[in-house]
């Protein structure tokens, strides 16, 4: 079963800037910060099992460890028919893509709260902070920003990873304000990653043995951690609890078993680590809403 989960260098490439026009992108997750500014057509990306739908101008942000998605099936609260969706829907896409290892992001003045720690208290905001509008961002040279950290990527002129970084900091400074704006208060105190360490890494192991019966006793030694007090910071720091995370990765990954493979109800639920067909239906249906059988058949309607 393939991984969630990305590789990403963050010593030999700490970002990366580029166009891109694809309307999908299968379920993932990396140790980067992504950010996405749609320019043309329409997108509806999935972040954590929440849903955006993204018109041009706007942009939207992938914290590290979060599992997100291009999708291209229309939600039931965003439209009231596959007929509607496809009418609306501009066939021609382009976007710009901004992934970059938050480390590389710069301060001016000494003492004031760090980008990183900024974007690691927004990335732990019970309320997703992940989109901003085109309306928020209309008095912002927010595309022109990206631009040229496409430009300064692809032409590797001296000094370019310091004006790109650069660069994304200023982006990044942007939307703060925008989040302070809508009301957001950030912690000056400090953050810590109880589940990762050089070693380890709940979240690859989860995604490297979602298959297998996974028990959150072990985790939790493997953290050194007892039960409860593990139990407790995980629904802390991802939102929902460790259960919760590993039927959610389940479900990521029978999502591309469903769309994209002919393969029986049965197959996935055994492929993807759950105890039957019926297990996986019933868990389906609490996390997406629809039954398996239901979206394969919206995926079959828009071809």
């Amino acid at each position: 079963m393939d991984e969630l989960f990305e590789y990403s260098d963050s010593l030999n490439a700490p970002f990366e800037a580029f166009k891109g026009n694809w309307k999908v992108v299968k379920p993932h997750w990396h140790y980067f910060t992504e950010m996405v500014y749609l320019v043309k057509g329409k997108l509806i990306a999935e972040v954590e099992g929440k849903v955006f739908t993204m018109a041009p101008g706007d942009m939207i942000t992938f914290f590290p460890k979060q599992i997100h998605a291009f999708v291209d099936y229309p939600e039931n609260k965003f439209s009231t028919s596959v007929q509607e969706e496809s009418e609306n829907t501009e066939t021609e896409i382009l976007f710009y893509v901004l992934k970059f290892d938050n480390m590389i992001l710069s301060n001016t003045t000494p003492g004031s709260p760090k980008l990183p720690k900024l974007l690691d208290n927004a990335n732990t905001n019970a309320n997703p902070l992940n989109m901003v509008t085109a309306q928020d961002l209309r008095f912002n040279p927010v595309k022109l920003f990206f631009e040229n950290c496409i430009w300064e990527t692809k032409n590797k002129q001296f000094g370019y990873d310091i004006k790109v970084a650069s660069t994304i900091s200023l982006i990044v400074t942007e939307l703060i304000r925008i989040w302070h704006r809508h009301g957001f208060a950030f912690s000056t105190n400090p953050t810590y990653d109880q589940f990762s360490t050089k070693d380890f890494s709940v979240l690859e192991y989860i995604d490297k043995h979602s298959s297998e019966n996974i028990s959150v006793e072990n985790l939790a030694s493997k953290c050194g951690m007892c039960y409860s007090n593990f139990a407790k910071q995980f629904k802390t720091h991802f939102g929902r609890t460790c259960k919760e995370y590993i039927e959610f990765v389940r479900i990521c990954k029978a999502d591309n078993l469903l769309l994209y493979t002919d393969k029986t109800l049965d197959y996935i639920s055994q492929e993807t680590g759950f105890t039957d067909a019926s297990h996986f239906i019933r868990t389906y249906k609490k996390i997406r809403g629809i039954t398996p059988k239901q979206r394969r058949m919206t995926k079959k309607l828009e071809f």
